[in-house]
């Protein structure tokens, strides 16, 4: 498929049109949603509301558990009398993984007392509690966002990059000395799988003692787990994060041993030689996502050089989310 956008034209496969009409669903509801919490932050007047009800709703989502606050609250605004169920302005409600952050929020709104609400005058039957937005919209921006420039990205490449057929090493004259990495590169590449491979089954094993320890310190209480850092949940977690950052590390490693042998396969390119992909992302982002048979050698260590780095990196972005939530 072929999409003109001013003075150039997108080449889409059909996964790539796919990714694109989720993208722009992600940003047209983030960007929505984003708006609408901004206008209601700002233009809400204060009232007087009463608690009718408030508990935690546990939701089976098909990813895992998440627990919503549920308050139901009535008011009056301008001789009205209005209920609502919303806690958080805008027309996404916001739900959490942790049972304990969830019970926070409805521990301040006791069944009979009096709490402020929030409503716009142009939709007063919309009231909201909590005067902030919810990280939902800018979560949908970013993702839309990124599959967005992915999408436009490889649309922009070449069709088929990647596919160059490489000289005979005896025409290559060799480089008078070698990298460390390249003295090394069996060792290295060995290395990297064995611990990527330990560290992966050690992560899951760890979570599975997670879980038990849960269910142990649960046992017959139906108050919150507190997770000690040197309890039966707090070692495992603690042990989990560190076989994670191991599977980074590896697969870092990796990363460089690989980019080691694209080097070396370069110099076997004919001349003149393409644009490296690593220096033209739209290159890159249509190699990753070409299916490896359908690539020579060249094509083939680019794929899995990139995809190692990628990888590496998105599992660094969960840490640096998950630490970002606990502070």
């Amino acid at each position: 498929m072929e999409l003109p956008v001013g003075l150039t034209t997108l080449h889409l496969s059909r996964k790539s049109v796919y990714l694109l009409v989720l993208a722009v669903a992600l940003v047209g509801a983030g960007g929505y949603s984003y708006v609408q919490q901004g206008q209601a932050v700002g233009d809400a007047v204060t009232v007087q509301a009463t608690v009718d009800s408030a508990r935690v709703e546990r939701l089976d989502a098909g990813r895992g558990i998440d627990y919503e606050p549920e308050i139901e609250y009535t008011y009056r605004y301008r001789g009205e009398t209005y209920t609502s169920e919303q806690v958080f302005p805008g027309p996404t409600i916001r739900t959490y993984s942790d049972r304990s952050n969830a019970e926070s929020i409805v521990r301040s709104y006791e069944p009979g007392a009096t709490v402020r609400a929030y409503v716009r005058p142009s939709a007063p039957g919309d009231a909201f509690l909590i005067r902030e937005r919810t990280p939902w919209p800018t979560q949908a921006l970013a993702v839309g966002g990124v599959l967005l420039g992915l999408v436009v990205l490889a649309g922009l490449g070449e069709t088929r990059p990647g596919r160059h057929e490489l000289r005979p090493e005896h025409e290559v004259r060799s480089p008078p000395s070698r990298t460390w990495v390249e003295r090394n590169d069996e060792r290295l590449r060995r290395l990297s799988k064995r611990a990527s491979l330990v560290c992966f089954v050690a992560f899951w094993l760890s979570m599975v003692g997670v879980a038990f320890g849960v269910l142990s310190l649960s046992e017959g209480s139906a108050r919150p787990v507190e997770a000690d850092l040197l309890g039966p949940v707090g070692l495992p977690l603690l042990a989990a994060a560190g076989f994670w950052v191991g599977m980074i590390l590896s697969l870092c490693l990796y990363g460089v041993q690989s980019f080691s042998r694209y080097r070396r396969l370069r110099r076997r390119l004919r001349e003149p030689r393409p644009p490296s992909p690593f220096r033209h992302p739209s290159r890159l982002v249509t190699i990753l996502g070409t299916d490896g048979d359908e690539l020579p050698e060249y094509g083939r260590r680019v794929r899995v050089t990139g995809w190692a780095f990628l990888i590496a990196t998105g599992m660094t972005a969960v840490i640096v989310q998950l630490l970002y939530t606990a502070s």
